[in-house]
């Protein structure tokens, strides 16, 4: 028999986290805040929407990593 690399119980929280986390990121990448950013602001050139959009994504990926490499 092969071991489990990780115990069955630690699993259910970390999907749980998962979960919330693509709900959280469900919300803030929807229309009532993308129109909060939508408007004729700029910052360094950019507008403020593809700067929100982009940090999202980036933060995004950054909580998925650590929430999926993170041991319990």
């Amino acid at each position: 028999m092969k071991p489990e690399l990780t115990p069955p119980d630690t699993e259910r929280p970390r999907g749980q986290r998962l979960l919330f986390v693509a709900g959280l990121f469900g919300v803030l990448l929807n229309f009532p805040l993308l129109a909060v950013f939508d408007h004729g602001g700029r910052v360094a050139g950019v507008p403020v929407l593809c700067w929100y959009i982009l940090l999202t994504w980036v933060l995004l990926i950054g909580l998925t990593g650590w929430l999926v490499s993170k041991t319990s």
